[in-house]
């Protein structure tokens, strides 16, 4: 992975971002899977891309298949779309089972090896 280097001062998110092509399946709640790739992410957040709608606000769950660590679900909610194009997501504070925090480990490990 390799970061998304950002110079813009408006720049509003504290975690670093990578440029990510990582196959994903998510839902809204309780609905059926869709698949996308996650091209975007950092220990807050992602950008998935997918042609399937979303509404700004929708809770949804990620699973990201990460190359040689499995998958990794967690949690968040829409925070905005781009029709036809995906969306981005704001991981929630309190993913289960430590999901935040693993993929917080991960990026740590991968820049350290960048």
């Amino acid at each position: 992975m390799s970061p998304i280097l950002v110079r813009d001062e408006e720049e509003r998110r504290s975690a670093r971002r990578y440029k990510v092509n990582i196959r994903s399946h998510w839902a809204r709640e309780a609905s059926r899977e869709y698949q996308g790739v996650v091209r975007d992410l950092s220990a807050g957040g992602c950008f998935v891309e997918s042609n399937e709608g979303v509404q700004v606000g929708d809770l949804v769950k990620l699973r990201l298949s990460i190359t040689g660590r499995g998958d990794l679900t967690i949690w968040g909610h829409v925070a905005f779309r781009i029709r036809k194009t995906g969306f981005g997501v704001r991981f929630t504070a309190f993913s289960q089972g430590g999901a935040r925090e693993r993929l917080a480990e991960i990026l740590d490990e991968e820049e350290r090896r960048s």
